[in-house]
């Protein structure tokens, strides 16, 4: 059986790989392996590597190319970040025939990208099966199935199931290892092998989160918490250590949930491991549960930097989106972290802009109070996300048809722009955060 992965190119009008990699497709790879078959990636997603950044970071190839209609009027350059369909193809012809296709979609609005990789694949691969999954699909279920008409099947996150009969019918074959994809433990390492180089490793620490963010679908997605054993991590992170990896990153939405049985046990198993790794965290932790003990593991285990999740200095504002944390609890989290001598300058805090009639004083006022906290703000612009209770709540509030088309889901567009909180607003707050961090 062989089996051709694709990590499709995307279309916006910014994009940067902050430690990007497609986790799940890989790990379904590596499923497919572990049953025999013979797999090749082609990951569009290429990075200009004279650019990439000590700490694994590096920006996307990138092209201006024409908007689409429905993004007109948008006054910004739209871009295809990634190889053009044209190299897609002509890598696509140069590998031998699959039988299976695998093709991933992230952000609901790159889905462009993804219909692209379909095409280009059923054009190259008549005769193959193409089956599409990731979060596009399993947030916009009718929707991909217009646009990706094209591929035999479109799966949800939570149909690992339906995709293994689809394949043991299609390929008169029967897979004899199938696991849940929430058998953490269980499941192979994802097939970063496949690379010619490994700049970073995501580790898969857990599926759910106990939180309910009205802006998240981490709950509507993974509606169970399910954690992988803090041995299991430790045995991968030996594993790719012994590939010359030193850098990873932990995508983990719920990380310091029971942090005596998971977090700490894990920090402190890394802490003692006999060589030193770099340990990055692009969703955040939660300040509400850092305590002496993990600020301390936060620099004997090698975080090279800490992302906190704020969001907002206004309490309705807090209380309304889920009760997270207040800044009474962030300051203290802050001094906790000063105390154990974590370098603040490397601490970096999420503060959302563009929440439907949100007003920019308060962004800014949120700003203020993290930069004389001595850390530094980072603005995550509100992306309206379907299935959350934001999104049903104020969806016919936004200023683009938002449940129409996933393009109108791009937090560039800023779609819940009102008289109190416009794009020259944001545009304010974006230039401001950057004179304050880098002042004359």
């Amino acid at each position: 059986m062989k089996v051709l992965l694709i990590n499709p190119s995307i279309y916006d009008f910014a994009a940067y790989s902050f430690w990007s990699s497609p986790l799940g497709l890989l790990y379904v790879g590596s499923v497919l392996r572990k049953n025999g078959a013979e797999l090749t990636l082609v990951d569009c997603m290429r990075v200009v590597e004279t650019k990439r950044k000590a700490d694994g970071r590096a920006p996307f190839v990138k092209e201006k190319v024409l908007k689409p209609e429905a993004l007109k009027g948008v006054r910004r350059h739209y871009r295809r970040y990634g190889i053009s369909r044209e190299t897609l193809s002509g890598e696509l012809s140069c590998i031998d025939r699959p039988d299976l296709v695998l093709i991933t979609s992230i952000m609901t609005y790159w889905y462009p990208g993804t219909k692209e990789a379909v095409e280009a694949a059923r054009k190259v691969f008549p005769g193959s099966r193409i089956v599409v999954g990731g979060i596009y699909p399993s947030l916009c279920d009718e929707q991909a199935r217009q646009q990706l008409r094209m591929a035999d099947l479109i799966v949800k996150h939570n149909e690992i199931e339906t995709f293994y009969r689809f394949v043991d019918d299609a390929l008169s074959t029967t897979l004899k290892f199938r696991p849940s994809i929430y058998e953490l433990d269980a499941l192979p390492y994802p097939c970063y092998d496949l690379y010619d180089d490994i700049p970073f490793v995501p580790l898969l620490t857990s599926f759910g989160c106990i939180y309910r963010c009205t802006y998240c679908a981490t709950p509507y997605m993974h509606p169970a918490i399910v954690r992988r054993s803090p041995f299991s991590v430790l045995e991968e992170i030996k594993h790719w250590h012994g590939h010359g990896v030193k850098r990873f990153v932990i995508y983990d939405d719920n990380f310091l949930h029971e942090k005596d049985r998971y977090a700490k046990p894990l920090l402190r198993g890394i802490a003692e491991l006999p060589f030193r790794i770099d340990i990055f965290n692009p969703n955040a932790v939660n300040a509400a549960l850092i305590d002496e003990e993990l600020a301390e593991l936060f620099c004997s285990s090698g975080f090279r930097e800490l992302r906190i999740g704020l969001e907002t200095t206004d309490p309705e504002t807090q209380r309304s989106t889920g009760g997270k944390v207040n800044t009474r609890v962030f300051e203290k989290a802050l001094a906790i972290l000063r105390d154990a001598g974590f370098d603040m300058e490397t601490v970096s805090v999420y503060i959302l802009a563009g929440l439907p009639f949100q007003k920019w004083e308060m962004v800014k006022g949120a700003i203020d109070f993290l930069f004389a906290l001595g850390v530094r703000p980072y603005l995550a612009e509100y992306t309206p996300i379907p299935h959350t209770e934001m999104f049903e709540k104020y969806c016919r509030f936004a200023r683009y048809p938002i449940t129409q088309d996933a393009l109108y889901q791009n937090n560039a567009l800023l779609s819940f722009a009102w008289e109190g909180f416009t794009e020259k607003d944001l545009r304010y707050l974006k230039q401001y955060v950057r004179e304050k961090r880098s002042p004359r």
